[in-house]
């Protein structure tokens, strides 16, 4: 499946997906970051059978707005 970017808060977001036996995973990194964070998606309900991919694009913007913000630094 093609990588998909969107942005949240100001921040732009590139998705790579990944498909397995038992569902998807989801590795979402920040464009300006070095980490992914890794999401996994089990088959089964939630899924559009109709729109996987916006099922998955869906899961991973609720997922990224869960992950706590690293408070600024100063410098």
């Amino acid at each position: 499946m093609d990588p998909h970017s969107f942005e949240q808060d100001g921040v732009v977001y590139e998705v790579r997906f990944e498909r397995t036996p038992d569902g998807w995973i989801a590795r979402i990194r920040p464009e300006d970051g070095a980490e992914a964070h890794v999401f996994a998606f089990p088959d089964g309900i939630g899924f559009d059978p109709e729109d996987v991919r916006g099922s998955l694009i869906a899961g991973c913007e609720a997922a990224v707005a869960r992950i706590p913000r690293q408070a600024p630094t100063r410098h």
